[in-house]
């Protein structure tokens, strides 16, 4: 049992969106936009031939005690929608939990700083004490029309997690698309390394990444694993919930977050290999438990 707890908890650990501020961060908003601007000129052959088949690209690095990585990609949503999910914590919120692993996530304002708290657990809810929780403080950076930045931070997390850092970014393409970037990672210390080990090297040791590092001897592509595999594979749903989110608008707030929850199914079902977890009808039924346990209050 405490093996299985551990597991699970690493497994969560590794859904946590945790996204690096990237350096150009810290610029002046006019050389971050033009350093935004300059990255997608050089990434336009990745962004036109890459696995996804779509204009996508996705890397990962790994060091001692961190991970990190970056999402650039073109949407064909305007700069104003794309932007307007990062100005509020309560948008945000019902973006994030799209996530399988997101259990709940409250907004929360004091005067004009606005917070999320973000409960994450396994996928499947069945056993108490794994849901932990992580409080994030929201910062718009820049919300111009040529350029749009908003930042997430939160210096601590479970056991010896630390220095979570969330930035995106968005510039206009055209009147209709958007380049986005969306930079992530975290640090962490020998409790957590001990828990994500043990994680992959069970329930998770057969799961992959996107980043080809190799060919298999029959030519087929050999994908990155490990904690980078893992980090690769929940931006990606973070991704796939941004875009799930821009794509349904109508309707009431109950039937907008039903129709969302099945596009990122949907989008997540494309790339099976890495990101099924869940039959439709599993994961309706946890988002659905975790929906009336928000209402009612209980956890």
């Amino acid at each position: 049992m405490h093996r299985r707890i551990i597991r699970a908890w690493a497994a969560g650990l590794l859904a946590l969106p945790c996204l690096l501020v990237p350096s150009h961060a810290l610029e002046p908003p006019a050389s971050a936009a033009a350093a935004l601007q300059a990255k997608h000129i050089e990434l336009q052959p990745q962004l036109r031939d890459n696995i996804f088949g779509e204009p996508l690209h996705l890397s990962s690095r790994e060091g001692q005690s961190r991970v990190e990585g970056d999402v650039y990609a073109e949407m064909a949503y305007p700069i104003d929608a794309v932007a307007a999910t990062f100005k509020s914590a309560a948008r945000l919120c019902e973006l994030l939990f799209l996530h399988l692993n997101v259990r709940r996530c409250e907004p929360e304002s004091a005067g004009n700083r606005e917070t999320l708290v973000l409960s994450v657990g396994p996928k499947r809810a069945r056993v108490s004490g794994q849901v932990y929780d992580i409080t994030y403080a929201l910062r718009i950076e820049s919300a111009e029309a040529s350029y749009f930045r908003a930042t997430l931070s939160a210096a601590e997390g479970p056991l010896s997690t630390r220095d979570y850092r969330i930035v995106f970014e968005a510039m206009p393409i055209s009147g209709s698309h958007t380049f986005i970037h969306l930079g992530y990672a975290y640090s962490y210390g020998t409790m957590a390394k001990l828990a994500m080990n043990l994680y992959l090297s069970t329930a998770g040791r057969a799961k992959i990444g996107f980043t080809v590092v190799g060919k298999q001897p029959d030519g087929k592509p050999l994908y990155v694993r490990g904690e980078r595999g893992s980090l690769e594979r929940n931006v990606m749903r973070y991704y796939l919930a941004l875009l799930a989110y821009n794509s349904i608008n109508a309707g009431s707030p109950q039937e907008k977050m039903a129709g969302r929850l099945r596009k990122w199914f949907a989008l997540t079902e494309r790339y099976p290999a890495q990101l099924h977890e869940l039959d439709l009808n599993e994961y309706l039924e946890e988002k659905q438990a975790d929906l009336a346990r928000a209402t009612t209050g209980h956890r």
